[in-house]
């Protein structure tokens, strides 16, 4: 609405419009003046009909991609953020993961569009999502227990960090499955192998249910943890 709103051959014919008719009652009602007013606001809202019905389908369309723009812009910038507070938790593995993560879903991105592939295979294109947004939640979690662990000492600061450590391994894990299902779908998903690609799809829900089973032990730690006051370690 608003670009329809902000366009030159709205905006001006109304706002001209409105003119001419404070004009008019300034000066005592002058039939010109009120007569271009009257044709000024019917033209720029006739011009913002025909807009709206002829280009209507454009317009959803530059907005849908501005509001994607918009979204990925915010997931960049808290990946970065991500990436820079792994710096903190002095173990190089969770930084590398990230940046790993982030690449390899990059190209997926940009091999699926050049080639149309996430439009022939959107299972695989939704999978590869929920498994990267899987990992990073995980290495989210990663750094809340590192945290967590130096505010410990002694018996539960070491469970923390054996614990922090079963997400890190896992996460290295997936990130290794993930770029090897990627590479051999590139190759057949040319190749339009549609056997192998059923094949792929069944090797990205092993990896997805691999991320699920971490999350979810995740949380289970964290609700017994919640249990437990802390306060009497610090």
């Amino acid at each position: 609405m608003l670009d329809l709103f902000a366009s030159p051959g709205t905006l001006l014919p109304i706002v001209t419009g409105v003119s001419s008719l404070l004009l008019s009652w300034a000066i005592g009602g002058n039939p010109t003046a009120s007569a271009i007013g009257i044709i000024g606001i019917l033209g720029g809202f006739g011009h913002f009909a025909s807009r709206l019905i002829l280009g209507l389908e454009s317009m959803t369309q530059r907005a849908y991609d501005a509001i994607r723009r918009r979204d990925e812009d915010e997931r960049i910038a808290a990946l970065d953020q991500l990436e820079k507070q792994l710096t903190q938790d002095r173990d190089p593995r969770t930084e590398t993961a990230l940046r790993n993560l982030r690449k390899l879903y990059q190209e997926f991105h940009r091999s699926c569009q050049a080639n149309r592939l996430d439009t022939k295979h959107p299972q695989l294109a939704t999978q590869v999502e929920e498994i990267f947004l899987a990992s990073v939640s995980q290495l989210e979690r990663s750094l809340e227990l590192f945290q967590l662990s130096q505010k410990m000492s002694g018996p539960v600061q070491g469970k923390y960090l054996a614990e922090r450590e079963k997400v890190i391994d896992e996460v290295l894990q997936t990130r290794d499955h993930l770029n090897h299902t990627i590479e051999q779908f590139h190759a057949f998903a040319l190749q339009r192998k549609d056997t192998d690609l059923s094949r792929l799809r069944n090797e990205l829900d092993e990896t997805l249910q691999v991320a699920k089973r971490t999350q979810e032990r995740m949380a289970n730690f964290g609700e017994r943890r919640t249990d437990t006051n802390l306060s009497e370690f610090q």
